[in-house]
């Protein structure tokens, strides 16, 4: 009898533990298809171009699974999803979350050239030249090809011919750009070639000639309207008062200096936007001649994902 209840308590402790063991096992596998789950959904919704829905599940990603195989590729695809959706600051932060968590990680280089896009957005050229610079280094070849071009376009657009030449000359740069070294040379030359205008000599035309400065920027119509204008006012103040209609003539005289300034602004600012247009345009023209106008920022779950630049 005895040894029939010890069989009993030792069948149930069996069965308890099976049972325990069962449910740990249940608990786990659903735990897994959970995590895969919000994963691929993730990744669904940023290669659909939901960004911020993107990034919504990347966190609860995170949070539910601290320790998931995933954190590191979700956290640097928030900063992906901001950089899609043009949020340069907050792709920049959380870029910069990656970096203190996960500084050993093989994703770095792609997320430091992710962030020096940003920068670029931002008109940060030197940071943004920086990290391209550091980027020339990394063991992604093509990588680091494409960061010795955008590095060099950046000298360029800044006009630092004497660092192109050093760079160019460079054996491991050399090696990066392969035949691009002639297109550097020839776009390096004709950076040398291009026409600005004066702002100072379109402030002084405007202010000797209403209008006269904003031709010299290829401004016609703009021109014509300014000559027009300051012309019909001068015209109405000085006749009346040679007609003794002071007060009229007191209020156009007003006018006029409002106009008149105006106008000589007007130049001057034209011939800057007209200087800072020769300059992007001299950008892309690089960033085509390179083919660095466009970049993979990541390949999820099979799908390319790219974006343009926009100086």
């Amino acid at each position: 009898m005895k040894a029939i209840k010890i069989l009993i308590f030792l069948l149930a402790f069996s069965l308890c533990c099976s049972h325990v063991s069962f449910s740990q096992d249940i608990e786990e596998k659903y735990r897994n298809m959970r995590e895969k789950e919000i994963v691929t959904f993730c990744i669904g919704l940023f290669n659909k171009q939901e960004y911020y829905r993107s990034i919504t599940e990347a966190l609860r990603y995170i949070e539910l699974f601290p320790e998931g195989a995933q954190v590191e590729k979700l956290s640097k695809l928030i900063g992906d999803a901001y950089l899609m959706a043009g949020e340069w600051s907050q792709a920049i932060t959380a870029y910069d979350s990656f970096f203190s968590k996960f500084p050993a990680s093989r994703l770095v280089c792609q997320v430091k050239f992710n962030k020096a896009i940003c920068l670029l957005e931002q008109n940060m050229f030197d940071e943004s030249r920086d990290l391209f610079s550091q980027l020339t280094t990394c063991p992604d070849e093509e990588l680091a090809s494409k960061s010795a071009l955008w590095e060099i376009n950046l000298l360029i657009q800044k006009n630092e011919l004497v660092k192109i030449h050093e760079l160019i000359n460079d054996a491991r740069i050399k090696r990066l750009i392969g035949a691009k070294r002639d297109d550097v040379e020839v776009i390096a030359t004709n950076r040398k070639s291009l026409q600005y205008k004066s702002p100072q000599a379109a402030g002084f035309m405007s202010a000797i000639v209403p209008g006269s400065g904003q031709v010299y920027n290829g401004r016609y119509k703009d021109g014509f309207y300014s000559f027009l204008l300051n012309g019909l006012f001068i015209v109405g103040a000085y006749t009346a008062y040679n007609d003794e209609n002071y007060a009229v003539a007191g209020i156009l005289t007003l006018f006029e200096i409002g106009w008149y300034s105006g106008n000589i602004y007007s130049a001057v600012n034209g011939a800057h936007k007209y200087n800072r247009k020769v300059d992007e345009d001299f950008f892309r023209y690089g960033t085509h001649r390179f083919d660095i106008n466009e970049n993979e920022i990541g390949n999820l779950n099979g799908m390319s994902v790219k974006f343009t630049i926009h100086f």
